[in-house]
């Protein structure tokens, strides 16, 4: 009987763990950034962090190690998952770390929400040791609590102008009346004799020799680089009709993921991001998904059926977090996102 539970308690504990390791599998073409010990999937919006707890020596049995040492474990990977997440970009030029800093009530958020989540694998090696691996979601609670209050677009019309009221013309000042001048008669000038000078005589000049004039050196010409061009031709491949997303290819060009990324022209005009996207739907859905492949991007369900593949021009900010289109697709992606609410709904998918 006794063999019967401890075999029943076996298979429980590698099915357990089987859910767990199949919770944290990740695609090939999932789009994941290493950092220390965990990972950043930003296909899925998922943090990773993983930690080892060692049996103390001084444990009562066998059965108090293991549970120490787990304890121990859950602890490191909560440290090395807020390590990790106070590196993760918000925009191109703010990390998560840097919020913290400035407001207690941010960091009193995230580290409420890294503790709250609860371990997906654990792993038990043959030192007795114990390997914890939690996940946080940047999704819903985190983004709520590092994405500005001031994010989002209103989508409200803006108010009526109402015209200024007339304004009278002011009245010309009265003018001084001239003063009233007598008639004098002109006094004759007096003429004083004039003496004349007397003559000093001059010593003679020697003639000067003739200078010669020496050629000055002129200023060397700085010659201005050319302008760089702008290739301004069309990448945009879409079926017709009504688009239900857009992916986003900047492959090479050394973009970087952000929970906020914006898409510009060449003149730097935001085309997406905050003056488009209301804030609910950037907490709740996340501003831009990520992937390594354009295919795959394509068809997520996050564009759904029928999304625009544009091709991007290079990697803007300071930290490279966002992605410039030439002029040509800037105004048709602009196009797209009048004929749809796509743009509204985060249906954006980011390929690097």
């Amino acid at each position: 009987m006794k063999s019967r539970l401890l075999f029943l308690f076996t298979i429980s504990i590698l099915m357990a763990q089987a859910v767990m390791t199949s919770a944290q599998s990740m695609n090939p073409s999932d789009a994941v950034e290493t950092v220390g010990q965990g990972a950043i999937n930003w296909t899925s919006g998922e943090v990773y962090a993983t930690g080892i707890g060692a049996p103390p020596p001084n444990a009562v049995n066998p059965a108090q190690a293991r549970a120490m040492a787990e304890r121990a474990a859950q602890v490191v990977a909560y440290r090395n998952l807020l390590e990790i997440v106070k590196g993760v970009r918000v925009d191109s030029e703010t990390v998560v770390e840097n919020f913290m800093t400035k407001s207690d009530i941010i960091r009193t958020k995230v580290d409420g929400i890294i503790k709250g989540d609860k371990p997906i694998k654990k792993q038990y090696l043959s030192d007795g040791s114990v390997e914890i691996t939690v996940v946080m979601r940047m999704k819903g609670d985190f983004m709520n609590a590092v994405v500005p209050e001031t994010f989002g677009g209103t989508m409200l019309p803006p108010p009526p102008v109402r015209p200024a009221p007339p304004v009278a013309p002011p009245a010309p000042p009265k003018q001084a009346p001239a003063p009233i001048v007598q008639d004098k008669k002109p006094e004759p000038p007096r003429v004083e004799p004039v003496k004349p000078a007397p003559v000093v005589p001059q010593p003679e000049k020697k003639p000067e020799p003739p200078k010669v004039a020496m050629p000055q050196p002129q200023p060397e010409k700085k010659v201005e680089p050319p302008p760089i061009a702008v290739p301004d031709q069309s990448t945009s491949q879409f079926k017709g009709g009504k688009a239900t997303g857009v992916v986003i290819d900047g492959r090479g060009l050394g973009l970087k993921p952000a929970l906020l990324p914006k898409i510009v022209d060449p003149q730097g005009q935001e085309i997406y991001v905050g003056q488009v996207v209301p804030r609910t739907n950037a907490v709740e859905q996340g501003v831009a998904g990520y992937a390594k492949d354009v295919n795959a991007a394509a068809n997520n369900f996050r564009v759904t059926d029928n999304p625009a593949v544009i091709k991007g021009l290079r990697a803007s900010g300071a930290a490279r977090t966002d992605i410039m289109l030439s002029q040509t697709d800037a105004q048709a992606l602009r196009d797209l996102g009048k004929k749809g609410d796509f743009l509204q709904f985060c249906r954006v998918i980011i390929v690097y």
